[in-house]
């Protein structure tokens, strides 16, 4: 069987609407860490060579113990259960924001971004960041904006122990700054950009990104799931209802190795902590793909997990480490095997450029020649 269709309706059921929360007020994304201490130039960009993977025997031993489910779910239970006591040392109520989500009527909101037609690929089918139906639930969904807040408290910090509540906006605010240096690096105007396409948008937190950092450009929103698509949808009309003006952000409900947008429409299509969840096989699709959607000349942007950094290179020397992490990231082995540089040029792109957007993520950027 080669994928699946969602089945009409869902196992969620609605109750009473949410009591109204205080909405906060956007804020622009911190800058983009610094190349040295006081130096406020960027960092020469690096060609995106690839990396030594984790040794072989720990890769072996990791993979043979999680063909073993119980201990892949209680690895994943605990992964989980440490990311919800992150989230609570930096002061986000968990249980309250969850409760006030889930009384809202979601069954509705699917209705208004779903496709019936998508085919879902398998590896979209498995358990998936310690959730039995990965991103194809309700529970995913709703906690991913708390989720992408804990996971990424620590990570502007190099010994990942000084947590801040806004380091998820940080390094997405850290991405556009890069991504406009290497894309002003290699010739292209990043004011020009008018059109954007984010694959595996999820909820749209890189969506908004890419709005703060390309003001003059529409961006599209593409995704798998349409539980991630409904909640998006339902939050940008909350943040529309807040501001007064409608935001520049469409969604599509599409598979990001064959989105079914219009050819050389695009002049950045951008992949936001999206490759580490995927086989090697749909990451050199997705390249493809963009390259199809963007206009001779136009940018391709990934941001990343940076494994040549020296926080991953501890994690995969250490079995046990490296386990806790594959517990919710099934397919870490392939990203991190992956020659990212090749992938690009194979797809057709000009050998592609990186800078450090953390000290544990990088962002990678090539463009479509413009000849093609």
């Amino acid at each position: 069987m080669q994928g699946q269709r969602l089945l009409q309706g869902s196992a969620h059921r609605p109750a009473a609407k949410p009591q109204q929360q205080p909405r906060q007020p956007r804020r622009r994304p911190a800058a983009a860490p610094r190349a040295a201490a006081g130096s406020s130039a960027a960092p020469a960009a690096a060609a995106a060579a690839p990396v030594a993977p984790p040794p072989p025997a720990i890769m072996g031993v990791v993979e043979g113990l999680f063909q073993w489910k119980p201990l892949f779910n209680m690895a994943a239970k605990k992964a989980r259960s440490m990311i919800v006591q992150r989230g609570e040392a930096i002061g986000i109520d968990w249980a309250g924001a969850m409760a006030k989500r889930r009384a809202h009527d979601w069954d509705a909101e699917l209705k208004g971004v779903v496709n019936y037609a998508v085919t879902y690929p398998d590896y979209y089918t498995k358990a998936f960041h310690a959730y039995e139906q990965g991103n194809l639930c309700w529970d995913s969904a709703l906690e991913v904006t708390l989720a992408a807040q804990s996971v990424h408290a620590g990570v502007m910090d190099p010994a990942n122990k000084a947590f801040r509540r806004d380091g998820d906006a940080a390094l997405r605010g850290a991405y556009g700054e890069r991504t406009r240096q290497l894309m002003a690096a290699q010739g292209f105007d990043p004011a020009s950009v008018r059109s954007a396409v984010d694959l595996g948008c999820a909820t749209g937190l890189s969506s908004l990104a890419l709005l703060e950092a390309f003001p003059g450009a529409a961006v599209t929103g593409v995704d798998l799931s349409p539980y991630f698509l409904a909640v998006g949808r339902y939050e940008q009309r909350e943040r529309e209802a807040d501001t007064g003006r409608p935001e520049a952000l469409s969604f599509v409900h599409a598979p990001a190795e064959a989105t079914g947008l219009p050819a050389a429409s695009c002049d950045l299509v951008s992949m936001c902590l999206v490759a580490h969840e995927l086989p090697q096989s749909a990451t050199r699709a997705i390249l493809r793909e963009a390259y199809r959607l963007l206009k001779p000349g136009g940018v391709m942007a990934i941001m990343e997990m940076n494994p040549a950094s020296p926080a991953f290179q501890r994690i995969f020397s250490n079995p046990f480490a490296f386990a806790a992490f594959k517990s919710t990231e099934p397919h870490l082995t392939e990203y991190v095997t992956l020659d990212l540089a090749a992938a690009y040029t194979d797809a057709g792109f000009n050998a592609p450029q990186q800078l450090e957007n953390t000290p544990r993520h990088r962002t990678v950027v090539a463009r479509k020649p413009q000849a093609a």
